[in-house]
């Protein structure tokens, strides 16, 4: 059994939605923190805040990994690097999606993000839907619906609808990340090591043309890496890991 402690929590956030998945992350960490329109964020892949919620060290490592137009190789070196802001490894992925808004190429990239982290990540991931389930008459609305469904199927978090205004709701996605360690009887998701790959293509070109996986060819030196660190109030530490594609 992986080393560490349920009172240290660290949970990924992943959705293309930039201003959801910012409001998931400061209802779970009690505070606005991540804010919708700041500048300097776009220029990163991922963001790191950590703070005590509910006498827990609460961490959170808000993701772009899901951003249309992302290449391959962008997507895999911000996987890396979010399992290097999670070291030695995330509790749990939360899942950011709205019903409205999900198509198949987006269920291509899930999977495929998912698959890079670890072949367990999906049962460590919740998925969490901002917007209601309202199927309209579209065949199109349907099928992303039912892409939704069964993400929630094989995802070992299940689903919790989010709300903003329910104040119990952070209490249960801690609680469901805590119920991920005890079925899976680990502490962290143990993640892959691997060598990322680029070949200046999309990843849904890359996902056509080759299934999901890495070519053997597709096989690049490291980036440089850099990060800067700060303090918020209340506690809070702040640290960004950059990866520049604008």
């Amino acid at each position: 059994m992986a080393s560490g402690s349920v009172n240290d929590l660290r949970i990924v956030l992943l959705g293309k939605n930039e201003s959801e998945n910012n409001e998931v992350g400061n209802i779970t960490l009690g505070t606005t923190v991540f804010q919708s329109k700041a500048p300097s964020y776009s220029q990163y892949l991922s963001e790191i805040i950590s703070g005590t919620v509910e006498k827990k060290r609460i961490t959170v490592i808000n993701t772009r990994l899901l951003q249309p137009h992302l290449l391959q190789h962008q997507i895999i070196k911000g996987v890396r690097e979010c399992v290097s802001l999670s070291a030695p490894g995330p509790h749990s992925i939360a899942l950011v999606l709205q019903y409205k808004d999900f198509t198949e190429e987006d269920m291509r990239k899930v999977n495929f993000v998912l698959s890079h982290f670890s072949k367990q990540a999906i049962k460590h991931t919740i998925v969490v839907t901002t917007d209601e389930d309202t199927i309209t008459s579209k065949i199109t609305s349907k099928i992303w619906n039912n892409a939704i469904y069964n993400l929630i199927k094989v995802c070992g978090g299940g689903h919790l609808k989010f709300d903003s205004r329910n104040s119990g709701w952070r209490s249960e996605m801690l609680k469901r990340t805590e119920e991920i360690l005890k079925k899976e009887h680990e502490e962290f998701l143990i993640c892959n090591m691997y060598e990322d790959g680029d070949d200046g293509s999309s990843v849904d070109e890359n996902l056509s043309r080759s299934g999901g996986s890495v070519r053997e060819d597709d096989k690049e030196e490291d980036p440089v890496e850099s990060t800067k660190t700060g303090r918020d109030g209340g506690g809070l530490s702040k640290r960004y890991f950059s990866e520049q594609y604008f």
